[in-house]
């Protein structure tokens, strides 16, 4: 387990709320990985209110993992409702507890802004490594259908 962000890391790395200067960073790690973002985009998502960006950063402060959460009222929850929308763990990193921690403090989280439902979301097929994953951190696949307008 990480220590909280005011203590020093353990296992070489700690998790902290996202800052600015994060954007480039974090565009960075998402290309590693085939995929594009805008640095604006991030820094939107970083001052949204609604919104919550957690960065893994190793001892030199080097960004090696990003979770965000979004939450917002949802009539049928009768309170909150809340997706995980990105979860990206550098190569180097994974299998060393970074996405795992990233999720707890995401979960933890969210259970402070009394959020009645929490999601993950992934896109494209879910191998069995991650879908085991995503298992043993509590979460189950859900029963629903999700239509994007084209």
């Amino acid at each position: 387990m990480v220590s909280s962000p005011s203590q020093p890391p353990i296992q070489g790395y700690k998790v902290r709320p996202a800052r600015r200067g994060d954007a480039s960073p974090i565009v960075a790690l998402l290309a590693e990985f085939g995929l594009s973002a805008d640095p604006n985009t991030v820094t939107w998502i970083i001052s949204h209110p609604e919104m919550e960006l957690l960065v893994a950063a190793d001892q030199l402060d080097k960004v090696i993992g990003f979770i965000t959460l979004s939450h917002r009222p949802v009539l049928k929850t009768g309170g909150r409702a809340a997706t995980i929308d990105e979860l990206n763990v550098a190569p180097a990193w994974r299998r060393k507890g970074v996405g795992r921690e990233l999720l707890r403090r995401v979960v933890e989280r969210a259970k402070v802004l009394s959020v009645k439902r929490l999601e993950l979301q992934t896109y494209g097929a879910v191998n069995g490594d991650l879908s085991a994953f995503f298992r043993a951190c509590g979460f189950e696949q859900a029963e629903s259908a999700v239509f994007r307008l084209k």
